[in-house]
Formats: structure tokens, C-alpha cells, sequence
């Protein structure tokens, strides 16, 4: 019955975050399905652990919203997040609760926490860091309009720390985890918000308006297609958050197999 009790939990979660326009249809869909099977996998900590990413995650974005209307205008999506978004930041997490659910090797509780840390991180550099009052720069040092990927600041770089340490810290208290396994899953949650960074500034898709000549993550911008310029066509945010979070993932489940 508490499984049933969870799903219905999880399809409230859903509707909740469709009603209050953090999620679109497909993401609170998408919500439900990887809110169960976190649960089938790790029970109401491991839900827990995903309200804690989530629920901090569509805070911080409503922080400084004014003050991120011109990020909105870079950034390939903004508003409510969609199914993509979701499963960018928890697929790796549900497959991980399905491991641990088949072989209950903690390594797979490593990978769920390093995942979440490294999605956390970034969301929360993402959310925060242009907030900054000094533009963002790229590894070149060029300042570059606060939203670019790819770009960095002190304060971006400081809620990148504090959110791993957050999801680290939280699964600690949830799973009481051992200290190394703690340093373990706060550095992962680091270096995929860095890859993140990387992937951003290097690889990811860019356009151009044809309205403004404003550099762009939208294939429209001005109610116009913009033209590309630059990246791998194929890999756009989604993928970018995918791929970072599930690299320091396996660098996390790697490592902890081989302790």
C-alpha cells in the first residue's frame, strides 16, 4: 500500500507543478514516471532527494525574474520544464533507482546522488549566477551577456559549489552516508556542472537572429528562424545537461566500485 500511496504522491506532485506552470503536460508526466521509479528504487528518501532538486530548482527561478528577462532571450527553453528537461536531469536517476532496485549495490545509490549533484549544481549556477552585476566571461576571458553558455562568474561558480554540497549534504542526512562517499558525491556534482560549463562553450549549438545579430541557443528568435553558427547541430541544452550529469555519474560509480 505505501508504494500506492507514493504514486499517487508523485501524480499530485505532477499536477502540482502543471497547475502553479513549472512543468509543462509532458513534464509532469514525465515527472510522475521517474518520481515512481525513484521510489520503487529508493524509497521515500530517494523521493525525497528529488523534490529537494526540483522543488529548489523552480525556486530559484522565479529569483531576480526581471532581472533574467534578457537570459531568457539566449537560453535555448525558458518558462515551464518540458518532458526533455526532465529527463535530461532525472532519466540517469530512474535508471539508477532500477540498478539498485535489481542489485541494491550502493554504487548505483552513488551514481542516483552524483546525477542529481551535478544537475543541482548547474541549475543552481544557472539560476543564480546571472544575477551577478558584473557580466559572465568565457575561458578566454571575454565578457559575454549574463546566459551565455559556457560562461562563468564568482557568484555562478559559488551556487555551483553550494548546490552538490546541498544534494551531498541531503543525502548524507537520507542515506548516512560515509564521508568519503559524501566528498565523493559533492565533488562529482562539481565537475559535472564544469563539464556542463565546457560542453556549453565549446559544443553546444548556437544561432543568430536575423532581427537583432544577437548570438542565441533559440531556433527562433523575433518570431524569425535564426540562422546557425556554430556547435555540433545535434546537441543542444538538453543534451549538454544530459551528458555532463551523466558523465561525473559514471565517474561517481566508477570510483566507487573501485574504492
Amino acid at each position: 500500500m505505501s508504494v500506492i500511496y507514493g504514486v499517487v504522491f508523485c501524480l499530485l506532485l505532477g499536477y502540482i507543478g502543471y497547475r502553479f506552470r513549472l512543468l509543462t503536460v509532458s513534464g509532469s508526466l514525465f515527472t510522475v514516471v521517474v518520481g515512481s521509479l525513484v521510489l520503487a528504487g529508493f524509497g521515500y528518501p530517494g523521493l525525497v532527494m528529488l523534490m529537494l532538486f526540483f522543488g529548489s530548482s523552480s525556486l530559484l527561478s522565479k529569483l531576480g525574474k526581471r532581472r533574467k528577462q534578457s537570459v531568457d532571450q539566449i537560453v535555448e527553453k525558458d518558462g515551464p520544464r518540458d518532458g526533455w528537461q526532465v529527463l535530461a536531469n532525472g532519466g540517469i536517476a530512474a535508471l539508477a533507482s532500477i540498478g539498485f532496485s535489481w542489485t541494491e549495490h550502493t554504487s548505483f545509490l552513488v551514481l542516483f546522488l552524483v546525477v542529481l549533484a551535478a544537475s543541482n549544481a548547474d541549475t543552481w549556477a544557472s539560476e543564480i549566477g546571472p544575477l551577478s552585476k558584473k557580466d559572465p566571461f568565457l575561458f578566454t576571458g571575454r565578457r559575454v551577456p549574463a546566459g551565455t553558455s559556457g560562461a562563468v562568474s564568482f557568484l555562478g561558480t559559488s551556487a555551483t559549489i553550494v548546490g552538490a554540497l546541498f544534494i551531498a549534504t541531503a543525502g548524507d542526512l537520507l542515506f548516512d552516508l560515509p564521508t568519503g562517499t559524501w566528498l565523493l558525491i559533492a565533488a562529482g556534482g562539481i565537475v559535472g556542472s564544469m563539464l556542463d560549463t565546457l560542453f556549453g562553450g565549446t559544443v553546444q549549438r548556437k544561432f543568430r537572429c536575423v532581427v537583432c545579430s544577437k548570438e542565441t541557443e533559440k531556433r527562433r528568435h523575433h518570431d524569425q528562424p535564426t540562422l546557425y553558427l556554430k556547435g555540433w547541430k545535434w546537441l543542444g541544452n538538453d543534451a549538454v545537461n544530459f551528458l555532463s550529469s551523466t558523465l561525473a555519474g559514471m565517474i561517481g560509480f566508477i570510483g566507487h566500485r573501485m574504492w
